[in-house]
């Protein structure tokens, strides 16, 4: 049995923790290292981590001064030893057997990375959450691969980092270094990371089922209203733009890829147009215009999105 690195970066959840952390250790694959990277929490996260590490010997506790949540990432991949990496946010969880499954598909037909689907999280509902078009069931190139990410209204089930096992070896640049995540990038490492991991697989492998319980928490950075935040966002989907340019990557999704650059612009030149922050906002309008005509026409289907963009761009 290969050994799975599941990395928790823990920032003040104290709350939710002890749920994120219980669905690990209660995996029915049981070679598991959890690593927990405390970043520096105020409130009782640090002894949440302790205390289980008392009781279960498979997890390795960091208690480190606050970096960020891609340099806690990053403390913990290169501490981790598994053959198999995955990554957790300690607010969410997992189905018991979600590694048992993924694992028995990687080890199969030299595959590189499998995947599978995710609940949406909150405090009122728990919502499945469903692709609108088949993922191919055998295994898939990096091509295939590209589309169901970046196809993101077509394929909603396919598309983050936390709901897939990678083999350790993909996770490395082309010079054989330990991938890491861009740690100036207060939002969005994870967006550069998937992509930069993406380019390396040959084969992936999709399971049909939900396994991944993503809670929305209204206080997580993904849903700040901090302009200087927000743009670190935008600056990841450009550098995942220069990567695909350099490995000549086919332009319908490098056009996906713009769409979700204009969308996250639109959404920065919203909020800077609510706090009045008039240069922000056509700094910002001045990218959705530049990638209008692919938002656009990837969202013919969708005409209150057109709508709104345009308006937005009148603002």
């Amino acid at each position: 049995m290969k050994t799975i690195s599941v990395i928790i970066p823990v920032y003040n959840t104290e709350k939710e923790l002890p749920k994120c952390l219980k669905s690990i250790c209660d995996q029915t694959y049981k070679d598991l290292e959890i690593i927990c990277i405390d970043d520096g929490s105020t409130d009782g996260s640090s002894q949440v981590l302790d205390e289980f590490s008392m009781k279960d010997n498979r997890i390795k506790v960091v208690h480190q001064k606050n970096g960020g949540e891609s340099n806690a990432r990053n403390t913990g991949l290169k501490m981790a030893s598994g053959e198999y990496i995955a990554f957790c946010d300690c607010d969410d969880w997992i189905d018991t057997d979600m590694y048992e499954i993924l694992a028995r598909e990687l080890n199969c037909e030299n595959i590189d990375m499998v995947g599978g689907s995710w609940y949406k999280e909150t405090d009122a509902y728990s919502q499945e959450i469903r692709n609108q078009l088949p993922v191919n069931n055998a295994a898939f190139t990096r091509e295939e691969l590209l589309k169901y990410l970046y196809k993101r209204d077509s394929y909603r089930g396919f598309a983050y980092m936390w709901n897939k096992l990678y083999k350790r070896e993909i996770l490395k640049d082309k010079f054989g270094n330990l991938l890491l995540f861009h740690e100036d990038l207060r939002l969005g490492g994870d967006v550069l990371y998937l992509a930069e991991a993406a380019l390396n697989i040959k084969k992936g492998k999709y399971i049909d089922r939900a396994f991944y319980h993503y809670y929305q928490r209204s206080e997580s950075g993904c849903h700040t209203k901090d302009v200087d935040k927000l743009q670190d966002w935008l600056k990841a989907y450009e550098l995942v733009l220069q990567r695909f340019g350099e490995e000549r990557i086919d332009d319908e999704t490098i056009d996906y890829v713009k769409r979700f650059l204009a969308y996250h612009s639109s959404n920065v030149v919203e909020v800077a147009a609510e706090q009045g922050q008039e240069k922000a906002k056509k700094k910002f309008q001045g990218l959705m215009r530049k990638y209008e005509q692919e938002y656009v026409s990837l969202n013919m289907q969708y005409p209150e999105r057109i709508k709104r963009y345009q308006e937005l761009l009148e603002k």
